[in-house]
């Protein structure tokens, strides 16, 4: 049943995982009225694996750990607990942001166990929000709506499916299926894919199964979590690194490569079809060590299913008891497909944040960096805080609209976008100093000038006391 809609409220964040619990302390600072929608019963996000989450499939699996070091994966004056390890488990995460939502007064401002179905443009301005909680739907009127969801909750599946998939008698599963190795104690199974999933559920399986295939279609840069002693994450962030040109940048990591781990053909995966840094990377530590052991054995791209045997394109064949699809997850948002993405499938976002044509919708947190998320998602949440106040203005249509343009034409140039969340990726140095700018022009920008997006000017300005100067 549908309940009436209600009186119109100032900011509707949606999530509260990493960005939206940003987001949500950006708005508590500048006493700026919000509701937090989060589908599941806590905070968290990905890092909510268990009980409390909602999700039949989950991005989670009880071994996850970050991958990037908790040291800059910490909210700036909130840091992880020092008696946490560098790469925390996905509960000491979880834990860790429960207690950020508490001690900045979010969690009682969250509406929990709550999926947003819709979000669309009204008629009279500001946005339509349809959401389903126990049982119950209704749609309310928001003036500004941050989208902070992530786009982890589509399992992308094989398309067209696998040839065979219908006579195979072994089970196959999507990663966001798997939860821990157990169930395939002692069995054939055969993991598919080469992302971070795909490596830390081969090495993990490795551990208790009788043998453990890794499919492999494309070849891709496996990267440890350390180099030079420093965590990846670490080096991406410092301003030494900053300050090289990437040609140069790209050649160090070549290099400290090729002497740390020699040659990814040696261990029988396929030569990357591209340079470091013109993909996303691959981050294991453990990966190849197992490949060496001969725990992990490498094979190419799947040809076909039979009832009990992997065909690979190479003529080759094993057993299996168990495929897992580690294949990535769709872009699968609540709005009209024209809002964020243009005509080619394309999500089109001024500084990855702001839809072009949509005044008073912003995106938090739908970045690919190579490191560490949580200081982007502050700068974000501090620049969208920025608009909301009128505190900062946006540039006229055609400068946003060029700024967009020049981004998608050099991710396909480097990466050769194919999906939506390929327009994700970005470089951390180049992406901050790029929106820091943008706040520096936003906040001098004339009224004239500007794009007249709908800040709450009359809403309190960020208290003087901000750590998050620009």
């Amino acid at each position: 049943m549908t309940s009436p809609q209600v009186e119109t409220r100032d900011v509707c964040v949606i999530g509260a995982g990493v960005s939206g619990l940003a987001m949500m302390r950006s708005l508590r600072r500048r006493g700026i009225d919000f509701v937090g929608l989060e589908r599941d019963d806590v905070v968290g996000g990905v890092w909510n694996f268990g009980p409390a989450s909602s999700q039949s499939s989950h991005p989670a699996y009880g071994s996850l750990h970050l991958n990037t070091s908790s040291k800059v994966t910490g909210f700036t004056g909130f840091p992880v607990p020092e008696d946490f390890p560098r790469y925390p488990r996905h509960d000491q995460v979880a834990s860790y942001l429960a207690r950020f939502a508490d001690e900045h007064d979010l969690t009682g401002r969250i509406e929990f166990g709550t999926q947003v179905h819709q979000v669309e443009p009204s008629p009279g301005g500001g946005w339509l929000v349809t959401s389903r909680s126990s049982g119950s739907t209704r749609t309310r009127h928001f003036r500004e709506v941050v989208m902070a969801s992530g786009y982890h909750s589509a399992p992308r599946l094989p398309d067209p499916a696998i040839t065979g998939s219908e006579v195979f008698r072994g089970s196959q599963l999507h990663s966001a299926d798997y939860t821990d190795p157990e169930p395939f104690r002692g069995k054939n199974v055969t993991v598919v894919g080469f992302g971070n999933s795909a490596c830390d559920i081969a090495v993990e399986l490795s551990r208790v199964a009788a043998r453990t295939v890794l499919s492999v279609r494309r070849g891709a840069h496996v990267v440890p979590k350390t180099l030079m002693g420093l965590p990846i994450d670490e080096i991406a962030v410092s301003r030494w690194w900053s300050f090289l040109p990437f040609r140069v940048q790209r050649k160090l990591i070549e290099v400290l490569l090729h002497l740390s781990r020699g040659r990814i053909t040696d261990y029988g995966l396929p030569e990357p079809d591209h340079r470091v840094m013109d993909a996303p990377i691959t981050i294991s530590d453990e990966l190849l060590s197992r490949i060496s052991h001969g725990e992990i054995t490498i094979k190419p791209g799947i040809r076909e299913l039979t009832s009990d045997q992997v065909g690979f394109t190479d003529g080759s064949t094993e057993d299996s008891d168990a495929v897992i699809l580690c294949t990535g997850y769709d872009m699968s948002l609540p709005l009209p497909d024209d809002v964020a993405f243009d005509g080619d499938g394309r999500l089109s976002l001024f500084q990855r944040i702001v839809p072009l044509g949509h005044d008073g919708l912003y995106f938090a947190g739908f970045l690919r960096p190579v490191g560490s998320l949580t200081r982007l998602a502050e700068l974000q949440a501090e620049w969208i805080g920025d608009l909301l106040t009128g505190e900062a203005r946006l540039p006229g249509r055609d400068e946003m609209a060029a700024e967009v343009r020049g981004h998608l034409d050099r991710i396909a140039e480097r990466y050769g976008a194919q999906r939506p969340e390929d327009d994700l990726n970005v470089d951390v140095a180049s992406y901050v100093r790029g929106l820091k700018r943008e706040r520096r022009r936003g906040a001098a920008r004339p009224a004239a000038d500007a794009h007249p997006n709908n800040g709450l000017t009359d809403l309190r300005r960020r208290p003087a006391d901000s750590p998050f100067a620009s």
